[in-house]
């Protein structure tokens, strides 16, 4: 079945939300109210034409298929923000944008009016009936100086997704100010983000209760020698986690359905 179906089919009952990863660092949510939640997904050939990074996995869906509610970015990057699949996206009226500072310029290029799109900064909340949503620090250096991370809270479920950040715990620690149910860090351990061992360095600061790791295998460059972007030295690494953590890999497509009513 193909994953458009998959998400459609998907029945989230209340006290649970259904993420499937999209491969990257990008994740589809579905909430209760059958709201669709995309964040930080890159669906095409847009890093090789600007940078000569060949997608090594397939996109697992289309642009135009996402059918998304909220589209979330976590800064302007083009494997974040896809300016190649925004078009496709954008054509979809009922879909509202969430980004950082940087996300803005590009949001104009593609003639999103103001009515649908909000900009965060580090500290900001979104808050709607249903959901809420804020902009927690993040550090990814010089390469995007506006980057944030989002915890996205889906009627107290709480999912922290870290954007592309190196390891700063005590700057994360106190800007997050929350417990976190999932948390999604990248592994790559380049371009200014964490590796293995300090994704599950942070995870014991912040407790969550799911460590998801992302941004890996999706670039050759993101792959170096030392176990750098390999998920084989997230899951070594995230032995040494207790056991209230539980880290995962997940496969592009895969569905991981959390139940908070089950714990």
């Amino acid at each position: 079945m193909e994953l458009l179906e998959r998400i459609k089919e998907t029945k989230v009952n209340p006290g649970e939300v259904a993420l499937f990863y999209l491969a990257q660092a990008g994740f589809c949510i579905k909430t209760v109210d059958n709201k669709i939640i995309v964040i930080d997904a890159y669906l095409s050939d847009a890093c090789e034409r600007l940078f000569n990074f060949k997608r090594m996995i397939p996109s697992v869906i289309k642009a135009e298929e996402l059918d998304a509610d909220l589209f979330l970015s976590t800064h302007e990057h083009a494997d974040h923000l896809d300016p190649d699949s925004l078009p496709g996206i954008v054509k979809n009226k009922k879909t509202f944008f969430l980004g950082s500072l940087d996300c803005e310029e590009l949001y104009k290029q593609n003639d999103i009016s103001k009515e649908r799109y909000i900009i965060l900064k580090e500290g900001e909340e979104w808050v709607t009936e249903d959901l809420k949503i804020r902009a927690v620090y993040a550090d990814h250096g010089d390469l995007s100086r506006q980057a944030n991370g989002l915890l996205i809270d889906i009627h107290g479920i709480k999912i922290y997704h870290t954007g592309d950040t190196c390891f700063c715990p005590d700057e994360i620690k106190a800007s997050l100010k929350s417990d976190v149910n999932i948390m999604i860090v990248p592994i790559n351990g380049q371009y200014g983000n964490m590796n293995a061992f300090e994704a599950c360095k942070l995870a014991l600061i912040i407790k969550p209760e799911f460590l998801i790791a992302s941004h890996f295998w999706m670039f050759l460059e993101h792959v170096t020698e030392g176990g750098k972007g390999d998920p084989t030295t997230f899951l070594k690494e995230s032995a040494n986690l207790p056991k209230e953590i539980k880290a995962m890999i997940m496969a592009p497509g895969e569905l991981f359905k959390y139940s908070r009513i089950n714990l």
